[in-house]
């Protein structure tokens, strides 16, 4: 193995908002400077990870970074300067806008590994800079589902290189016991209390927990949905919470610093984003042992398998929804198989160190 501070592995994330990447590109970012390897942070001016990073002690440079910045020579020749002046090996990039950038300026600095991580299951579209990108700038495309995979092919089956595709789940740390010593919420013990976690927006689907909510009133079931988080949709999720003579039984927590309080305050998570990558709250509830209940859409058959780590239901359907969290009301038995189950699962697949050494062996580290 080579001299791990010899090297210096490139972490480059324009994004402005905090969300699933940005996650990952922290975290990895710390645990391979943990590992003994020279690590910076490259992220955009005002970004959430900037200001995360810098609390964490990271390396953190700050550029202005936009879709179109690719096409400003004078950038490009900035960033090669950069990545020659830092003697960066790796580099590994999360938006389609960094990839135009920094891995066509990676490219002129001699950077040895060149990757792109997609996290989203959007499709890619078969342009001319598409297919030069991809076919002679990338080393490696990391995706963190099957299904990513499947997005990035199809259509473009002629000429995409499935060869420099690798496939690593996002991941959470399994070496410590879960913490449940405390609670968020304290239930009466008729209820049952149901999560959801995320962003408030569109792709997010939070306005099917009020359709759900509005069923379990009507069946005369006693309950509590707890949302955790903020976004652009937090008045109107509310104007429908109270519309529907809500307020009592749907609750918008804002955003939630203490998760595991969060979780071991659930009977049931239910999860209602209309498409993900690899949704990191679905991984970390079966870490907790919550009960699932999801979409049968994009990716989330990779982590939930219906009847056996959580339920699958398809997409809007509501009203079965309700019949699953009835029926897990009445079992307390499948419930706790359920989250053995899931548990398990988690250790052989979604633990986060082993898929980091998948990458270090990707990077030859």
């Amino acid at each position: 193995m080579n001299n791990p501070q010899s090297k210096t592995i490139c972490f480059f994330n324009s994004n402005k908002a905090w969300g699933g990447g940005e996650k990952w590109h922290l975290t990895t970012c710390k645990e391979f400077q943990r590992r003994g390897f020279k690590t910076i942070l490259v992220t955009n001016m005002q970004s959430q990870i900037a200001v995360k990073g810098i609390q964490e002690k990271q390396d953190v440079y700050r550029f202005r970074v936009g879709n179109l910045s690719f096409l400003n020579p004078i950038k490009i020749l900035v960033m090669m300067m950069f990545f020659r002046s830092q003697n960066v090996d790796t580099i590994v990039m999360n938006l389609p806008s960094d990839l135009k950038l920094a891995g066509i300026a990676a490219k002129l600095a001699g950077v040895k590994k060149i990757i792109y991580r997609r996290g989203m299951p959007h499709p890619l579209r078969n342009t001319w800079l598409n297919r030069f990108l991809f076919t002679k700038i990338l080393t490696h495309v990391i995706v963190n589902s099957k299904e990513i995979g499947r997005s990035l092919k199809q259509g473009n089956e002629s000429w995409f290189p499935e060869d420099k595709m690798v496939l690593i789940y996002n991941g959470v740390d399994t070496s410590k016991p879960v913490d449940k010593s405390r609670k968020l919420y304290e239930k009466d013990e008729q209820e049952i209390i149901i999560g959801n976690a995320g962003r408030l927006t569109e792709q997010k689907g939070q306005k099917y927990l009020v359709e759900m909510a509005k069923l379990l009133k009507a069946d005369g079931i006693k309950f509590k949905v707890l949302i955790a988080g903020e976004g652009e949709l937090r008045g109107e999720l509310q104007k429908m919470i109270d519309e529907q003579g809500l307020k009592n039984e749907v609750k918008l927590l804002g955003h939630v610093n203490d998760m595991p309080a969060f979780f071991n305050s659930l009977d049931v998570f239910v999860f209602t984003s209309l498409y993900e990558g690899s949704a990191n709250t679905l991984i970390e509830t079966l870490q907790y042992g919550v009960p699932t209940i999801a979409w049968d859409v994009s990716s989330n058959p990779e982590i939930i398998e219906d009847g056996v780590t959580g339920f699958l239901v398809g997409l809007g359907d509501v009203v079965r929804v309700v019949k699953i969290l009835v029926n897990l009301k009445k079992d307390s038995v499948l419930s706790s198989k359920i989250s053995q189950v899931g548990t398990v699962k988690v250790n052989q697949i979604f633990d986060s160190s082993k898929n980091l050494d998948a990458l270090s062996k990707l990077l030859n580290y």
